[in-house]
């Protein structure tokens, strides 16, 4: 069973314009941005519980908003809304939808490593807790309303490739084949293979060879999953170096033979 994540209550208040306390029965969860990079999340919470709450005209009319869950950039998850209760986020999707709300950064809108963690352990636990598909009954604001309307979560929606990872990511944790610190953020931009690859000027340089220390996996992809092994490296062994594919946790060699390997210096020394 996947423990549940640190979650920070932060609760609004019964209202007519955020918290009606209408019945919420779930059968999707919507991923949502919260509409400007490098803004912090509590920000979001805040607009949402202090500004919109008690009353907010724009051009005369009331804001009507709100959402289950905020996740800010430094991976911090708040609750606002009890996933009892339906929340004002996904227009006709309110009725049967848990609402999360993302903070996102740089130019296109990715997330940070801390906030990608946290968006895939929350969704695959509550997929575990409310009985619901990863795969399918993940979904972007835009799947309801369509892109003419809006390009919500803006990322996700412009990289739909991205998505369908993430929602693979959540159904490996959930289904135990992966462990959270294994997660890699594929919204990063060096996450493209075309840049993963390619030696860091910044970094140490990049060896021309490695070779074996002790017995090491080495695989098909850039990962550290089961399914990826091909082999196994012996002590000795010395193979050439093409590239470096950047992790969040550590790094791998791309080899000539196609195949990656572990960076970590328990197993491999690098030949400059």
């Amino acid at each position: 069973m996947l423990n549940k994540p640190k979650i920070i209550e932060k609760w609004q208040k019964i209202n007519r314009y955020g918290r009606p306390q209408t019945p919420l029965i779930t059968k999707k969860i919507a991923i949502h941005y919260t509409g400007q990079a490098d803004v912090a999340g509590w920000r979001t919470v805040s607009y949402f519980n202090n500004v919109v709450a008690n009353g907010y005209k724009v051009n005369g009319k009331y804001v009507y908003a709100s959402s289950h869950y905020v996740i800010d950039l430094d991976g911090t998850i708040y609750q606002l809304i009890p996933t009892s209760e339906q929340c004002y986020a996904t227009n006709s999707a309110n009725s049967y939808a848990i609402a999360i709300e993302v903070a996102t950064t740089g130019s296109d809108n990715h997330y940070t490593d801390a906030t990608y963690k946290s968006m895939v352990h929350l969704c695959a636990w509550l997929c575990q807790y409310k009985g619901l598909d990863c795969k399918t009954d993940i979904i972007t604001h835009t799947d309801v309303v369509g892109k003419k309307y809006k390009l919500c979560p803006i990322y996700m929606v412009k990289n739909p490739h991205k998505m369908t990872q993430f929602k693979n990511d959540c159904a490996n944790l959930k289904a135990g084949k992966i462990t959270l610190d294994k997660i890699v953020n594929c919204t990063v931009p060096d996450y493209d293979s075309n840049k993963a690859i390619s030696p860091n000027p910044t970094a140490s340089p990049l060896p021309k060879m490695i070779r074996i220390k002790k017995d090491v996996n080495y695989r098909n992809a850039p990962n550290f999953e089961d399914s990826s092994i091909i082999g196994v490296a012996k002590p000795g062994q010395v193979f050439t170096v093409v590239g470096l594919v950047k992790r969040s946790d550590t790094d791998m060699y791309k080899l000539k033979s196609g195949c990656y390997i572990t960076t970590n210096a328990r197993y491999v020394d690098g030949i400059y």
